[in-house]
């Protein structure tokens, strides 16, 4: 493994994990909310740079516009909302986990097929790490490029459901 993919809305846990493999020939991409979710520090994205962090911004995997019609239509439920429902059965950080790499590898900061360790969690922070072969989000499902859960190194025992 070559790459570390990490949640972070702030800034904070990026930083973190960051500093954590700072030497370690590991490449560390932060995957921050879509613009206006949440605000990613100014100075989080500077320490990310001296770091040699790569920051990517990306909409998530599982929203698209189908998504948008359940909040017209109470009682709609998208494919993607199954997908993330069946997700967060193990956790809210590996459903997380699993859709940022997804972003990582469709803006090409991740190569598709790669093993990556994902870390997530569930609202703030990180309580989860997983390990999965990287997969773009069009070929989630895919028999030979989808995406692989290969190890679950850490998640919550105690889950949070949204």
């Amino acid at each position: 493994m070559k790459s570390i993919v990490v949640a972070s809305a702030s800034g904070v846990t990026g930083v973190k994990t960051a500093e954590v493999f700072k030497g370690t020939g590991m490449k560390v991409v932060v995957v921050t909310e879509y613009a206006g979710m949440a605000e990613f520090k100014e100075e989080n994205r500077r320490k990310l740079r001296e770091l040699d962090a790569e920051v990517i911004t990306s909409t998530h995997s599982f929203l698209t516009p189908a998504e948008s019609i359940s909040k017209l239509y109470s009682g709609y439920c998208s494919e993607n909302t199954i997908i993330k429902n069946v997700l967060r059965r193990f956790s809210q950080g590996v459903k997380v986990a699993a859709e940022i790499v997804m972003m990582a590898t469709d803006v090409g900061a991740v190569s598709p097929g790669e093993d990556v360790v994902s870390i997530a969690g569930t609202g703030r922070g990180a309580d989860t790490a997983i390990i999965v072969k990287s997969c773009h989000s069009d070929d989630f499902f895919h028999k030979e490029k989808g995406i692989e859960f290969r190890e679950i190194i850490a998640m919550p025992r105690k889950k949070k459901f949204w």
